[in-house]
C-alpha cells in the first residue's frame, strides 16, 4: 500500500526528529520530509549524514540506539502543496523560517506547532494570513518528552531521548474572535500522532490544552527569566527567602490577564481548579528548584552564549495580551526587560 501523505517538519532538532521517528514507525504511515534552513544544509545532510538521523532512547534499558533515514529539503526544493507542516523551531524564528514555504501552504493545509511559550498562532495570523479564510489549519502542542542534541558526538544528527512524557494537542481557533470551541474533522495526520506509541499523544479541546499549556507557560515564566537575570542554575533559587513572592507576583498577574482576555478560558469548568494560584506557585517551586534542581534553563543558556532568547513569548506575551485590553502587566514587563538588560550586558562584556 502506497503512503497516502506526506509530513514536513521544520526544526530538525531533537523535538522535530523525534516526532519524525516515531511517525516513521507507523506501517503505511505518511512520508517525512525534514525542511533545513539552506542548500548547503540539504547536501551536507546527504552527503556527510547519508540522510542519517540516530535517536538514542535514554530511558529504556538497555538504551535503545536506532537509525532512520528521512530525505531533506530546502525551500527551493519544494515543488508541491505541503499537506502538513510540524514546526519545532524557536518561537522567534517561526515567521521568519516559515516565509519561504508561505508559497507552498494554503488553506487545506495543517500546521502543527510545537514549541515553548504562547503568542506565535496568534502573530501568525496577524502578520501572515489575517484573512481568516486564507488561514491553514494551525493546531498547538504541548510536549513533555525530554530530548537534546549528542554535542561530543560532533554530529548535529545525533539525539537522545531522555525522557518518556506524552504530547497533547489541539486545534488551534481559526477566528480567535469566536467564543466557541470550534469543531472539526480530524486529519488523518493527527490520527498519525494519535497511533505513533512512542509519542503518547492526546488530542484536547483547545480551551483544555490551553489550561496544560499555561501551567508548563508558569514554570517558564519564572524559572527561565529569573535564573537568567540573577545567572545561576534552577536549584540555586530555592534558598532565596524571597523566592515565593517573587513567583507570586509573576504568576498571580498572567494569570489575571490570561484569564480576563480569554473567553474559552472563563468558559471551561477545569480553569479554577488548574489555575488556582497557590497551587501552581507550589507546582513551579517544585518542578522548578527541586525536580530540576541542576538544570540550567534555556534562557540562561541563551543568554551566556549570546543568543536571543523567547522572553517576548513568555513574560513578554503577557504584557504585549495586557497593553492590547487595556491592563497592566507592570512585574511581568519588569522581567522581560530585565532579561533584555542581561542579554545587553552579556554581549557588550563578549564584544570588550
Amino acid at each position: 500500500m502506497t503512503r497516502a501523505h506526506s509530513v514536513h517538519v521544520l526544526g530538525a532538532g531533537s523535538m522535530g526528529v523525534l516526532v519524525a521517528s516515531e511517525l516513521s514507525k507507523l506501517p503505511n504511515g505518511p512520508s517525512i520530509t525534514l525542511l533545513l534552513r539552506n542548500t548547503a544544509k540539504v547536501e551536507h545532510f546527504k552527503n556527510v549524514n547519508k540522510s542519517t538521523v540516530h535517536v538514542q532512547r535514554l530511558f529504556k534499558s538497555p538504551v535503545e540506539k536506532a537509525a532512520y533515514q528521512f530525505p531533506a529539503a530546502s525551500a527551493n526544493e519544494i515543488n508541491e502543496t505541503i499537506e502538513n507542516l510540524i514546526i519545532t523551531t524557536k518561537t522567534y524564528q517561526t515567521e521568519a523560517a516559515l516565509k519561504d514555504y508561505l508559497p507552498y501552504l494554503k488553506p487545506t493545509s495543517n500546521i502543527l506547532l510545537i514549541q515553548n511559550g504562547l503568542g506565535v498562532a496568534d502573530q501568525l495570523y496577524e502578520n501572515v494570513w489575517p484573512d481568516v479564510n486564507q488561514r491553514p489549519n494551525i493546531y498547538q502542542g504541548v510536549i513533555s518528552h525530554g530530548g537534546f542534541i549528542e554535542s561530543n558526538t560532533g554530529d548535529e544528527y545525533v539525539f537522545s531521548h531522555a525522557g518518556f512524557g506524552d504530547l497533547k494537542l489541539a486545534k488551534f481557533p481559526r477566528d480567535t474572535s469566536i467564543t466557541e470551541e470550534e469543531r472539526y474533522d480530524k486529519p488523518e495526520f493527527i490520527k498519525n500522532l494519535e497511533d505513533a506509541e512512542g509519542l503518547a499523544t492526546t488530542t484536547l479541546s483547545y480551551s483544555g490544552l490551553l489550561l496544560i499549556q499555561i501551567k508548563k507557560f508558569a514554570v517558564n515564566a519564572c524559572i527561565n527569566p529569573v535564573t537568567a537575570i540573577v545567572n545561576c542554575i534552577n536549584g540555586e533559587l530555592k534558598s532565596a527567602d524571597n523566592l515565593r513572592d517573587l513567583f507570586n507576583d509573576i504568576i498571580s498577574e498572567a494569570i489575571d490577564v490570561l484569564v480576563a482576555t480569554n473567553p474559552l478560558l472563563r468558559k471551561n469548568p477545569n480553569t479554577e481548579k488548574i489555575l488556582n494560584k497557590k497551587d501552581l506557585l507550589d507546582y513551579v517551586v517544585v518542578c522548578g528548584t527541586e525536580w530540576n534542581a541542576n538544570n540550567s534553563s534555556s534562557m540562561r543558556q541563551d543568554t551566556l552564549n549570546d543568543r536571543d532568547t523567547e522572553i517576548e513569548y513568555i513574560n513578554g506575551f503577557i504584557v504585549k495580551v495586557a497593553e492590547a485590553n487595556g491592563l497592566k502587566a507592570d512585574v511581568n514587563k519588569t522581567i522581560a526587560n530585565l532579561v533584555k538588560l542581561r542579554t545587553a550586558l552579556n554581549r557588550s562584556k563578549a564584544n570588550k
